[in-house]
């Protein structure tokens, strides 16, 4: 059994963020979406340049140049919006994670979350993937909640035991 108590820190949200956007579902939608917007976003300011050419600068040519525009810049910087987003959003990270102290108990049953909000219990199956990313373990759910793990914060003990538990039922 492995006890880690944890504080809610700016770094550890950072952390959280990062681990989401190179997530294969991420990556993959930065792939796809940031050369698709770039492409409607040129063929969309070409339009709207062909239209003020031939004289028919009407509210269509403006609104086919604004979103040209939007959607070049949003394609060549996908990753920012997508960090963005997430940051933003902070849904990716468990709810007790965001009420400040939340401890979190690794044993052979799963992990036990206590916090300020309440207490719960995970059990392995619920987990479709950990790893580490830096100093961080992460563990995370199938509804893509995280729970991060420092590993600065657990004796070489602790570390070996969380990492043997994670590689049972886990890493299977």
């Amino acid at each position: 059994m492995v006890v880690y108590r944890m504080d809610l820190s700016e770094e550890k949200k950072d952390a959280a963020v990062e681990i989401a956007l190179m997530s294969p579902g991420n990556v993959r939608r930065r792939r796809i979406c940031g050369p698709l917007l770039v492409v409607t976003g040129i063929l969309l300011l070409i339009c709207a340049a062909m239209l003020l050419l031939i004289g028919k600068a009407d509210i269509q040519s403006i609104v086919f140049f604004i979103v040209g525009i939007a959607g070049l810049l949003l394609g060549l910087k996908i990753k920012a919006f997508q960090h963005f987003v997430l940051r933003k959003s902070e849904h990716l990270v468990d709810k007790a994670f965001r009420s400040g102290v939340v401890e979190y108990i690794f044993d052979e049953d799963g992990v036990h979350i206590e916090s300020q909000v309440g207490s719960s219990l995970c059990y392995w199956d619920s987990f479709v993937e950990c790893g580490s990313m830096g100093q961080y373990l992460y563990l995370k759910r199938g509804d893509n909640r995280i729970i991060l793990v420092d590993k600065n914060d657990l004796t070489e003990a602790e570390l070996t035991e969380l990492t043997g538990l994670l590689e049972r039922h886990i890493n299977r």
